[in-house]
Protein backbone atom coordinates (compact mmCIF):
# COMPACT_ATOMS: atom_id res chain seq x y z
CA UNK A 1 0.00 0.00 0.00
CA UNK A 2 1.47 3.55 -0.85
CA UNK A 3 0.93 6.80 0.97
CA UNK A 4 -2.10 7.66 -1.40
CA UNK A 5 -5.17 6.15 -0.43
CA UNK A 6 -8.08 5.21 -2.91
CA UNK A 7 -11.44 5.93 -2.69
CA UNK A 8 -12.20 2.26 -1.14
CA UNK A 9 -9.71 2.36 1.46
CA UNK A 10 -10.83 6.03 2.55
CA UNK A 11 -14.30 4.15 3.08
CA UNK A 12 -13.26 1.99 4.98
CA UNK A 13 -10.95 4.61 7.54
CA UNK A 14 -14.40 6.36 7.55
CA UNK A 15 -16.53 3.53 8.28
CA UNK A 16 -14.63 2.86 11.09
CA UNK A 17 -14.54 6.43 12.46
CA UNK A 18 -18.60 6.23 12.27
CA UNK A 19 -17.99 2.95 14.10
CA UNK A 20 -16.11 4.95 16.74
CA UNK A 21 -18.69 7.66 16.93
CA UNK A 22 -21.38 5.31 17.71
CA UNK A 23 -19.51 3.53 20.45
CA UNK A 24 -18.80 6.33 22.34
CA UNK A 25 -22.95 8.12 22.10
CA UNK A 26 -24.12 4.41 22.70
CA UNK A 27 -22.30 2.43 25.43
CA UNK A 28 -21.01 4.92 28.08
CA UNK A 29 -18.07 2.53 29.33
CA UNK A 30 -16.43 3.56 26.02
CA UNK A 31 -16.68 7.29 25.84
CA UNK A 32 -12.79 7.13 26.20
CA UNK A 33 -12.67 6.22 23.31
CA UNK A 34 -13.28 9.77 22.01
CA UNK A 35 -10.36 11.17 22.37
CA UNK A 36 -9.47 8.42 19.00
CA UNK A 37 -12.54 9.23 17.11
CA UNK A 38 -10.02 12.03 15.39
CA UNK A 39 -7.45 10.05 14.23
CA UNK A 40 -9.03 7.54 11.17
CA UNK A 41 -9.76 11.00 9.93
CA UNK A 42 -6.59 12.63 10.62
CA UNK A 43 -5.11 9.59 8.63
CA UNK A 44 -7.09 10.46 5.52
CA UNK A 45 -5.91 14.43 5.44
CA UNK A 46 -2.29 12.63 5.76
CA UNK A 47 -2.93 10.46 3.24
CA UNK A 48 -4.98 11.84 0.54
CA UNK A 49 -6.30 15.38 -0.43
CA UNK A 50 -8.97 17.37 0.78
CA UNK A 51 -11.21 15.73 -1.33
CA UNK A 52 -11.24 12.51 0.70
CA UNK A 53 -11.18 14.28 3.83
CA UNK A 54 -14.15 16.56 2.69
CA UNK A 55 -16.23 13.54 1.55
CA UNK A 56 -15.49 11.49 5.05
CA UNK A 57 -16.61 14.19 7.15
CA UNK A 58 -19.81 14.96 5.15
CA UNK A 59 -20.66 11.12 5.22
CA UNK A 60 -20.13 11.11 8.87
CA UNK A 61 -22.02 14.04 9.52
CA UNK A 62 -25.57 12.44 7.78
CA UNK A 63 -25.00 8.93 9.54
CA UNK A 64 -24.63 10.30 12.85
CA UNK A 65 -27.78 12.95 12.03
CA UNK A 66 -29.92 9.82 11.21
CA UNK A 67 -28.34 7.11 13.68
CA UNK A 68 -27.94 9.48 16.93
CA UNK A 69 -29.15 13.15 16.62
CA UNK A 70 -28.09 16.40 15.24
CA UNK A 71 -26.51 18.01 18.01
CA UNK A 72 -23.97 15.07 18.59
CA UNK A 73 -23.85 14.97 14.78
CA UNK A 74 -22.60 18.59 14.63
CA UNK A 75 -20.61 18.31 17.90
CA UNK A 76 -18.64 15.67 16.88
CA UNK A 77 -17.99 17.05 13.37
CA UNK A 78 -16.73 20.33 14.49
CA UNK A 79 -15.11 19.47 17.96
CA UNK A 80 -13.46 15.85 16.57
CA UNK A 81 -13.31 15.64 13.11
CA UNK A 82 -12.47 18.91 11.54
CA UNK A 83 -9.54 19.26 13.99
CA UNK A 84 -8.21 15.43 12.58
CA UNK A 85 -8.62 16.67 9.23
CA UNK A 86 -6.57 19.94 9.91
CA UNK A 87 -3.76 17.77 11.89
CA UNK A 88 -3.64 15.47 9.22
CA UNK A 89 -3.69 17.99 6.17
CA UNK A 90 -0.86 19.73 7.92
CA UNK A 91 1.17 16.40 8.64
CA UNK A 92 0.62 15.67 4.86
CA UNK A 93 1.74 19.47 3.81
CA UNK A 94 4.50 20.17 6.13
CA UNK A 95 6.49 16.53 5.45
CA UNK A 96 7.04 18.25 1.56
CA UNK A 97 9.43 20.50 3.38
CA UNK A 98 13.03 19.74 4.14
CA UNK A 99 12.70 22.11 7.45
CA UNK A 100 9.55 20.47 8.62
CA UNK A 101 8.56 20.93 12.16
CA UNK A 102 7.35 18.50 13.97
CA UNK A 103 5.47 20.81 16.42
CA UNK A 104 3.57 22.87 13.50
CA UNK A 105 0.89 20.10 13.59
CA UNK A 106 0.27 20.61 16.80
CA UNK A 107 0.66 24.60 16.67
CA UNK A 108 -2.05 24.10 14.00
CA UNK A 109 -4.17 21.73 15.60
CA UNK A 110 -4.67 23.58 18.56
CA UNK A 111 -5.42 26.97 17.09
CA UNK A 112 -8.22 24.97 15.05
CA UNK A 113 -9.44 23.01 18.07
CA UNK A 114 -10.05 26.50 19.71
CA UNK A 115 -11.70 28.46 17.11
CA UNK A 116 -14.40 25.07 16.65
CA UNK A 117 -14.91 24.78 20.18
CA UNK A 118 -16.12 28.59 19.56
CA UNK A 119 -17.88 27.97 16.44
CA UNK A 120 -20.15 25.37 18.15
CA UNK A 121 -20.32 27.16 21.43
CA UNK A 122 -22.05 29.86 19.05
CA UNK A 123 -23.68 27.23 16.76
CA UNK A 124 -25.20 25.16 20.00
CA UNK A 125 -26.50 28.55 21.35
CA UNK A 126 -28.19 29.74 18.23
CA UNK A 127 -29.11 26.54 16.38
CA UNK A 128 -29.56 24.21 19.59
CA UNK A 129 -30.73 27.21 21.82
CA UNK A 130 -28.05 25.32 24.17
CA UNK A 131 -26.22 27.40 26.37
CA UNK A 132 -22.62 25.03 26.98
CA UNK A 133 -21.07 27.21 28.85
CA UNK A 134 -24.08 28.23 31.49
CA UNK A 135 -23.94 24.48 31.49
CA UNK A 136 -20.74 23.73 32.13
CA UNK A 137 -20.46 26.26 34.85
CA UNK A 138 -23.47 25.28 36.69
CA UNK A 139 -22.24 21.43 36.62
CA UNK A 140 -18.96 22.58 37.75
CA UNK A 141 -20.54 24.97 40.53
CA UNK A 142 -22.63 21.98 41.88
CA UNK A 143 -19.54 19.72 42.03
CA UNK A 144 -17.51 21.90 44.04
CA UNK A 145 -20.61 22.17 46.20
CA UNK A 146 -20.88 18.14 46.35
CA UNK A 147 -17.20 18.22 46.98
CA UNK A 148 -17.52 21.23 50.17
CA UNK A 149 -20.57 19.24 51.47
CA UNK A 150 -17.99 15.38 51.74
CA UNK A 151 -15.31 17.86 53.13
CA UNK A 152 -17.03 19.68 56.03
CA UNK A 153 -19.20 16.30 57.05
CA UNK A 154 -16.36 14.56 57.56
CA UNK A 155 -15.19 17.47 59.75
CA UNK A 156 -12.75 19.10 57.67
CA UNK A 157 -12.57 22.88 58.52
CA UNK A 158 -12.93 25.17 55.44
CA UNK A 159 -10.87 28.46 54.97
CA UNK A 160 -13.09 31.36 56.45
CA UNK A 161 -14.79 33.59 53.62
CA UNK A 162 -14.29 30.69 51.35
CA UNK A 163 -16.82 31.40 48.54
CA UNK A 164 -17.94 28.66 45.86
CA UNK A 165 -18.95 31.38 43.42
CA UNK A 166 -15.71 33.14 43.73
CA UNK A 167 -13.55 29.76 42.28
CA UNK A 168 -15.92 29.41 39.40
CA UNK A 169 -15.88 32.70 38.57
CA UNK A 170 -11.70 32.20 38.38
CA UNK A 171 -12.02 29.23 36.26
CA UNK A 172 -14.56 31.60 33.78
CA UNK A 173 -11.88 34.07 33.70
CA UNK A 174 -9.55 31.68 33.10
CA UNK A 175 -11.33 29.56 30.18
CA UNK A 176 -9.67 30.66 27.34
CA UNK A 177 -5.95 29.68 28.68
CA UNK A 178 -7.40 26.41 30.02
CA UNK A 179 -8.65 25.57 26.24
CA UNK A 180 -5.47 26.36 24.94
CA UNK A 181 -4.20 23.64 27.28
CA UNK A 182 -6.47 21.47 26.65
CA UNK A 183 -6.31 21.99 22.96
CA UNK A 184 -2.75 21.67 22.74
CA UNK A 185 -2.81 17.98 24.88
CA UNK A 186 -5.99 16.94 22.88
CA UNK A 187 -3.77 17.41 19.72
CA UNK A 188 -1.01 15.98 20.75
CA UNK A 189 -2.99 12.61 21.86
CA UNK A 190 -4.04 12.46 17.81
CA UNK A 191 -0.93 13.39 16.32
CA UNK A 192 0.90 10.74 18.61
CA UNK A 193 -2.10 7.97 17.87
CA UNK A 194 -2.15 8.58 14.16
CA UNK A 195 2.12 8.53 14.12
CA UNK A 196 1.64 5.43 16.26
CA UNK A 197 -0.85 3.89 13.83
CA UNK A 198 0.75 4.94 10.36
CA UNK A 199 4.34 3.25 11.75
CA UNK A 200 2.36 -0.07 12.75
CA UNK A 201 0.44 -0.28 9.40
CA UNK A 202 3.91 0.53 7.61
CA UNK A 203 2.11 2.99 5.42
CA UNK A 204 4.14 6.57 6.32
CA UNK A 205 7.29 6.20 9.00
CA UNK A 206 6.48 9.24 11.02
CA UNK A 207 7.83 9.95 14.40
CA UNK A 208 6.83 11.55 17.60
CA UNK A 209 9.03 15.37 17.75
CA UNK A 210 11.62 15.20 20.74
CA UNK A 211 11.01 17.76 23.40
CA UNK A 212 14.54 18.62 23.28
CA UNK A 213 13.91 19.88 19.97
CA UNK A 214 10.69 21.84 20.96
CA UNK A 215 10.82 25.71 19.66
CA UNK A 216 7.88 28.10 18.85
CA UNK A 217 6.96 28.69 15.56
CA UNK A 218 8.04 32.24 13.78
CA UNK A 219 9.15 35.48 15.96
CA UNK A 220 7.04 34.61 19.09
CA UNK A 221 8.27 36.96 21.04
CA UNK A 222 7.59 39.69 18.28
CA UNK A 223 4.00 38.23 18.00
CA UNK A 224 3.32 37.99 21.91
CA UNK A 225 4.47 41.63 21.85
CA UNK A 226 2.27 42.80 19.12
CA UNK A 227 -1.16 41.40 20.69
CA UNK A 228 0.13 42.95 23.95
CA UNK A 229 0.41 46.07 22.05
CA UNK A 230 -3.10 45.77 20.33
CA UNK A 231 -5.07 44.42 22.90
CA UNK A 232 -3.63 47.77 25.08
CA UNK A 233 -4.44 49.88 22.16
CA UNK A 234 -8.12 48.28 22.54
CA UNK A 235 -8.42 49.38 26.26
CA UNK A 236 -7.20 53.16 25.48
CA UNK A 237 -9.85 53.28 22.94
CA UNK A 238 -12.92 52.26 25.81
CA UNK A 239 -13.49 49.13 23.24
CA UNK A 240 -15.26 47.03 25.78
CA UNK A 241 -13.87 43.48 25.46
CA UNK A 242 -12.57 42.86 28.99
CA UNK A 243 -9.40 43.55 28.22
CA UNK A 244 -7.90 42.56 31.18
CA UNK A 245 -8.72 39.09 31.16
CA UNK A 246 -7.43 38.92 27.69
CA UNK A 247 -4.34 40.25 28.94
CA UNK A 248 -4.33 37.76 31.71
CA UNK A 249 -5.05 34.70 29.82
CA UNK A 250 -2.25 35.83 27.24
CA UNK A 251 0.25 36.19 29.78
CA UNK A 252 -1.12 32.80 31.17
CA UNK A 253 -0.69 30.88 27.52
CA UNK A 254 2.97 32.80 26.48
CA UNK A 255 4.30 31.90 30.25
CA UNK A 256 3.83 28.48 29.49
CA UNK A 257 4.75 28.20 25.89
CA UNK A 258 8.32 30.22 27.19
CA UNK A 259 8.37 27.48 29.71
CA UNK A 260 8.31 24.77 27.59
CA UNK A 261 10.76 25.92 25.42
CA UNK A 262 12.83 27.06 28.28
CA UNK A 263 12.69 23.20 29.73
CA UNK A 264 13.65 22.06 26.06
CA UNK A 265 16.97 24.49 26.03
CA UNK A 266 18.03 23.54 29.84
CA UNK A 267 17.41 19.67 28.67
CA UNK A 268 19.56 20.34 25.02
CA UNK A 269 22.48 21.68 27.72
CA UNK A 270 22.13 19.86 30.70
CA UNK A 271 22.91 16.87 27.92
CA UNK A 272 25.52 18.64 25.89
CA UNK A 273 27.44 19.05 29.75
CA UNK A 274 26.66 16.10 31.20
CA UNK A 275 28.54 14.61 28.03
CA UNK A 276 31.39 16.78 28.38
CA UNK A 277 32.01 16.38 31.47
CA UNK A 278 31.05 20.07 32.36
CA UNK A 279 30.45 19.78 36.48
CA UNK A 280 30.55 23.37 36.59
CA UNK A 281 28.48 24.52 34.45
CA UNK A 282 25.71 22.24 35.51
CA UNK A 283 26.12 23.43 39.22
CA UNK A 284 25.61 27.01 38.34
CA UNK A 285 22.55 26.05 36.16
CA UNK A 286 20.93 24.22 38.14
CA UNK A 287 21.85 27.00 41.13
CA UNK A 288 20.48 29.98 39.24
CA UNK A 289 17.10 27.89 37.82
CA UNK A 290 16.91 27.22 41.36
CA UNK A 291 16.72 30.35 42.99
CA UNK A 292 14.40 32.19 39.80
CA UNK A 293 12.22 29.08 39.11
CA UNK A 294 9.75 28.96 36.13
CA UNK A 295 9.78 32.70 35.89
CA UNK A 296 13.67 32.06 34.90
CA UNK A 297 12.71 29.38 32.53
CA UNK A 298 10.49 30.99 30.59
CA UNK A 299 13.06 33.76 30.46
CA UNK A 300 15.49 31.90 28.94
CA UNK A 301 12.97 30.18 26.46
CA UNK A 302 11.89 33.92 25.44
CA UNK A 303 15.61 34.40 25.06
CA UNK A 304 15.81 31.03 22.61
CA UNK A 305 12.92 32.37 20.61
CA UNK A 306 15.08 35.41 19.69
CA UNK A 307 18.52 33.59 19.74
CA UNK A 308 18.12 30.24 18.81
CA UNK A 309 21.24 29.10 21.22
CA UNK A 310 20.20 25.63 19.75
CA UNK A 311 20.05 26.01 16.17
CA UNK A 312 16.85 24.14 15.72
CA UNK A 313 15.44 25.80 13.16
CA UNK A 314 18.47 25.53 10.45
CA UNK A 315 17.57 21.66 10.37
CA UNK A 316 15.13 19.09 10.10
CA UNK A 317 13.89 18.26 13.14
CA UNK A 318 13.64 14.36 13.76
Amino acid sequence: MNNKLRLPQASLITALGILLCLMTAYVPMLSILSMAVPVPYAIIGTLTDNKYSILSLIATFFILIFTVNPLYSVSVCIMSIVPGIFIGSAIRNNRKEDDFNKFDPIYIGTIVTMICVIVFFFIANIVFKTNILDDFMNILKESINVQVAIMENAGMSLKEGFNTSDIVNYINNMLPAILFLQGMIVTFIIYALETFVLRRIRVVNLRLPKFIDFYLPGNAVTASFTIYILVLFMDLIKVNLYTDLIMLNLQLVFNFMFMLQGISVSIYYLKKWIRGGSLKMIFMSLLILSVFGFMGISFVGMLDSIIDFRRVRGYKST
